[in-house]
């Protein structure tokens, strides 16, 4: 029986490696021009299979942040466990942030995720914390825009009433969509908080491949 022990974290590796057939090549990078990448570490519930789904939240994001001269790049994919594909409670959020570590950033796609103040209403992303580290969780019924958004949050804007930011939640019918995005306003917040959170390790970089 003993001589079997050693092959059990061999086995273990390989399927956990199995679990998520999606490997980072596959997904859209960061653009090569960009002076900052940020690295991500995405996890996925079991059997998501809605790549183009990730492929648009990676190119808004991009797009987006082009504004600062950054961008981001998933370095690693990991499958949620079944007991965390649905976010119902804040002891469940808190959970995920005992998963993997604090850089690169994680970024929890569920497949359900509820209000942390009424569980019978829905989110769609919402930027999570606990001390000094954070986190985003996103639904993945997520509309285009919101890990854009959320990034918004991990580098330090709150919730904006300008209308041509991306930060602003209400529903407006002006500037199109594809007009809006961080402001001149919010840019220098975001280049500010970057440096600092690189700085302190808060934040890991990647180079665009």
């Amino acid at each position: 029986m003993l001589r079997f022990l050693p092959l059990l974290p061999l086995l273990s590796l390989l399927f956990s490696s199995a679990a998520c057939a999606l490997m980072p090549v596959a997904l859209p990078k960061c653009p090569p021009k960009r002076a900052t990448c940020i690295a991500l570490d995405l996890w996925l519930p079991p059997q998501f299979d809605d790549v183009a789904w990730l492929e648009t939240q990676l190119e808004v994001a991009n797009d987006r942040l082009a504004a600062i001269g950054a961008g981001v790049q998933v370095v690693a994919i990991h499958t949620l466990g079944e007991e965390l594909a649905q976010i119902d409670t804040v002891t469940q959020r808190n959970q995920l942030g005992k998963l993997g570590k604090q850089t690169p950033l994680r970024w929890f796609v569920v497949r359900h995720l509820a209000d942390a103040a009424d569980p019978n209403a829905v989110r769609k992303g919402v930027t999570w914390r606990a001390g000094e580290a954070v986190w985003v969780i996103e639904s993945q019924t997520g509309m285009r825009w919101v890990l854009a958004h959320e990034l918004g949050h991990v580098l330090g804007l709150a919730h904006s009433t300008e209308a041509a930011s991306i930060m602003n939640k209400k529903p407006r019918v002006w500037p199109p969509p594809w007009q809006i995005g961080f402001t001149a306003r919010e840019q220098p917040v975001m280049r500010r908080t970057l440096m600092r959170l690189v700085k302190q390790k808060r934040l890991a970089l990647t180079r665009p491949e």
